[in-house]
């Protein structure tokens, strides 16, 4: 489902949780997120992905990681079945990896030629 869509239509389905980077993620707001999802059963599966995926982001110079969708197998997994990930371009320097397996066929023509 779009967000652009649900925060048209659902706003109060919109939860954000603010990150002081300074202290890094709190368990609690990941508990209440989970509960926001209505997956408090499961709130420790969501703590744990939420905080991979916290690190992910610090460690690879993200600008954004967005799921969709997140969901619920039949096992009663968590999961991030789709993700979307851009890298800050001006640390591609230290990800020199992530740099190396860019898919460049994404890029727009005009922003390639700049580059």
């Amino acid at each position: 489902m779009a967000i652009e869509d649900v925060a048209h239509s659902n706003p109060e389905k919109i939860h954000k949780l603010r990150v002081n980077p300074l202290k890094g993620l709190e368990t609690s707001d990941l508990k209440q997120a989970a509960a926001n999802l209505g997956l408090s059963k499961y709130e420790d599966q969501v703590v744990a992905l939420f905080q991979r995926l916290y690190k992910c982001f610090n460690e690879k110079d993200c600008d954004m990681i967005e799921i969709n969708p997140l969901v619920l197998t039949k096992k009663g997994e968590v999961m991030a079945a789709d993700s979307k990930v851009t890298i800050d371009s001006n640390a591609l320097f230290r990800q020199k990896e992530l740099a190396a397996i860019e898919d460049k066929t994404q890029d727009n023509p005009k922003e390639a030629r700049a580059k």
